[in-house]
């Protein structure tokens, strides 16, 4: 490796990596504003546009499972490059469709394409994130990308409303091709996962890369034999079952501050421009609180932050669903309340968490796989919301903010969680049917 590309290599590999999220967020909540201005144009019913809007979030639970186990056995760094490639052409696609059974299947493939860049990216960030950063680095920084990605999407939406109307979803959607066209040249020069390559026996690689990423290697390298029956070994299945129950659960009441926001603010009948207002309001908060967060994560017990912000959720919706009719202050402090608070703390703790609990042969696997569950989890939501919100207004918000009370007791009874400032090889160890620090 060359000096020039060793800087490139030490400089931008974190941030292009992470740099997927920002196209995910973009274009998984694009759908929220752009489902507005669909909804006129196409004539959709309610159900129609919970098809539509659910379609990407199916596609992504297919691709987390198929390209997460395929980023195991070929490496990451060749699944985070054809992602791109597919989502491009999917993203023009889906701007030039002429019925909704079209938009459906383009964005059905950009899901799949969204699903296979997450949890390589994803377990990449982990793998090369030292103990004392890791939560920063894996969960922190692609929350940010994503939050800056659905921010965009909304600026967007706003600036483009005035010019093209009703046409302006399809604009939404074919901007998307730009950035991710630019990402994946600059991903042209990033390395293999050094963890990955250690995994495999390919030591000397794997130290190459560490030099060239700055990182000491870990203390304890594992050269892993991988079976599928890992991810149910010695105490694997549970942790399995707590990461991929905590991270849909949490998701699933949280879309209400993300993708179906718009669904749901609208039914207060404020209007089209209000309501991205109040989305954008949401995303930018969700934003503040995650560039807060990543200064406490690392430094305080993770399993408690959890407890007590997924408490805090709850309470903000009840808030939201008993002063929301009205449209006024109280709205807008708990729904500021909602918004940072998932941010702050499940929803980039689930995104930790989902990596920590695997070895590094099966981590695109596992963390596909609860990924997966809550796509599936979101898809439901906001196949639900648009209905839900046309019976029973914004009310509906009390039901979503009942899964933060459950993602609470979840975290309460897994201990195993308080993983600040723990090697990732011991965070994993259990998973691997070795001792926890063995």
């Amino acid at each position: 490796m060359s000096p020039r590309r060793a800087r490139f290599v030490r400089n931008w590999t974190g941030r292009l990596v992470a740099f997927g999220e920002f196209i995910d967020g973009y274009d998984l909540l694009v759908i929220g504003a752009a489902v507005l201005f669909l909804k006129p144009s196409f004539h959709l019913s309610a159900s129609q546009v919970g098809l539509v809007t659910a379609a990407a979030f199916v596609g992504t639970a297919l691709g987390l499972v198929v390209f997460g186990d395929l980023s195991d056995r070929f490496g990451r760094r060749v699944i985070f490059m054809i992602n791109l490639v597919v989502f491009v052409v999917a993203s023009l696609a889906a701007a030039f469709v002429q019925d909704v059974w079209q938009l459906v299947a383009a964005r059905f493939v950009l899901g799949v394409a969204v699903g296979m860049d997450i949890p390589t990216s994803h377990a990449f960030l982990t793998e090369i994130a030292p103990k004392s950063r890791r939560g920063r680095i894996a969960g922190s920084l692609p929350n940010m990308m994503w939050l800056s990605g659905a921010i965009t999407s909304v600026l967007l939406a706003l600036a483009l409303q005035p010019l093209f109307g009703d046409e302006t979803w399809r604009w939404l959607f074919g901007l998307a091709a730009l950035p991710a066209a630019a990402v994946l040249v600059a991903r042209q020069f990033l390395p293999e996962s050094p963890r990955w390559l250690s995994a495999r026996g390919r030591v000397e690689e794997a130290r190459r890369i560490y030099d060239a990423l700055g990182l000491e290697p870990p203390k304890r390298e594992v050269s892993e034999k991988r079976s599928y029956r890992m991810l149910l070994a010695g105490g694997a299945w549970r942790r399995l079952a707590t990461v991929t129950a905590f991270f849909a659960i949490q998701a699933f009441g949280g879309a209400v501050a993300t993708v179906a926001g718009p669904l749901i603010i609208s039914s207060t009948g404020i209007g089209v421009s209000n309501t991205l207002y109040f989305s954008l309001l949401g995303f930018v908060v969700g934003l503040i609180a995650v560039v807060a967060g990543a200064a406490v994560i690392d430094r305080i017990n993770r399993r408690w932050l959890g407890v007590w912000t997924c408490l805090g959720v709850f309470a903000a919706g009840l808030g939201i669903a008993f002063t929301g009719e009205r449209a006024g202050v109280g709205l807008v402090a708990f729904w500021i309340v909602y918004a940072m608070l998932t941010w702050f703390g499940p929803g980039v703790l689930s995104w930790v968490w989902s990596t920590e609990a695997f070895p590094t042969s099966l981590r695109g696997l596992g963390s596909g796989i609860a990924q997966c569950v809550t796509r599936l989890a979101i898809a439901l939501n906001v196949f639900l919301a648009p209905m839900l919100a046309q019976k029973h207004g914004i009310a509906v918000v009390a039901w979503y903010a009942c899964a933060f009370l459950v993602s609470a007791l979840i975290v309460v009874v897994s201990p195993w969680l308080a993983t600040t400032g723990v090697e990732l090889e011991e965070t994993n160890g259990v998973e691997s049917g070795k001792p926890e620090r063995g």
